[in-house]
């Protein structure tokens, strides 16, 4: 198997490293990739980007949102952690996790760590998630991902995945919390977390690639047209209502949304504010807009100087907050 080893903390480029090698520069053996990142929430193919995470939290804490190609649910991801890839060609359609999760389990056994495959495709160690995998297809290569908690602030990635609107009592906390732990809590003999990305590498891969200038060109470019782009992490969420109430200075703005295949098909406007527009021409406006930060934003700047004491900016940070 070949080692690639991104060098970069960025998820964008790390999931283009992902694409690139499954697309574009293909091997004929398997290739094994393992990378950190910056603090990021993964949101996953299917999902509601918006009802998944609490958007105003992640960007007062600064951290990355990005929607991979694999379905599954949402991960929090930060630098005590670890992620993997396994780039294979397959003919078999199905999705399967095993066969990707056993060589991790085989080198986390060698380390003293008992880990056991649990649920639909996790891997625990002592009842506690360490790791959650998913897989995509592209053409004929399955690419199979998965993260590893090793030293991971887990009250922030509990924090992080918890949407806005949820409410939830300390003893609720206390309990997700305690469904996770950390793989460095059960090491007999402690590691830092670059040995322990050593000793994945060493024992998985036998043959090491180093990223060209050219690879790191195009993955640069694959980062900014498949993964960065906004359109892609917010506006290719699932058919969805959306319903926010904002209090501004100029009086509350109550919004309805209803957006499908990534654009608004309808919206209303109600509240106390005052305007020297109607709230139907406000909710118009909107009608057949991508649903992105930009793009709600350039249809509602046209109002600015219109509503009293609100602008545009601060309806659209109220709608993807």
């Amino acid at each position: 198997m070949i080692y690639i080893e991104p060098k970069s903390d960025s998820i964008f480029y790390n999931l283009a490293s992902e694409y690139y090698f499954a697309t574009e520069k293909q091997f004929d053996e398997d290739v094994f990739m393992l990378w950190r990142v910056t603090p990021t929430l993964v949101i996953g193919k299917f999902q509601n980007t918006l009802e998944e995470i609490d958007a105003a939290y992640a960007k007062e804490r600064g951290i990355t949102v990005v929607r991979r190609m694999s379905g599954g649910g949402t991960c929090y991801l930060d630098p005590g952690g670890i992620q993997f890839a396994i780039i294979t060609k397959s003919l078999k359609l199905e999705i399967e996790f095993e066969r990707f999760e056993r060589p991790v389990i085989d080198v986390l056994a060698s380390l003293g760590v008992k880990a056991e495959m649990s649920g639909r495709n996790d891997i625990m160690t002592a009842g506690k998630k360490i790791s959650g995998n998913s897989q995509f297809r592209l053409g004929p290569v399955t690419v199979h991902h998965g993260t590893l908690l090793f030293d991971s602030d887990l009250d922030e990635l509990q924090r992080a995945t918890t949407p806005k609107e949820y409410k939830i009592t300390s003893k609720a906390i206390k309990s997700v919390r305690e469904r996770v732990t950390n793989i460095r809590e059960h090491l007999p003999v402690d590691m830092t977390i670059d040995e322990f990305k050593d000793a994945l590498a060493n024992a998985i891969a036998d043959k090491v690639y180093e990223i060209t200038p050219a690879d790191d060109r195009r993955i640069r470019e694959i980062a900014e047209e498949k993964f960065a782009d906004p359109k892609i992490i917010y506006a290719s969420s699932p058919k969805f209502e959306i319903e926010k109430t904002l209090h501004l200075a100029g009086g509350e703005f109550n919004i309805g949304l209803s957006v499908n295949r990534g654009k608004i098909r309808d919206s209303g406007i109600t509240g106390d504010f005052f305007a020297g527009v109607s709230a139907e021409e406000i909710a118009g406006a909107l009608i057949g807009v991508e649903y992105t930060p930009d793009a709600v934003f350039a249809a509602l700047s046209e109002f600015d100087g219109k509503l009293y004491r609100a602008s545009a900016r601060e309806l659209v940070d109220g709608i993807f907050m």
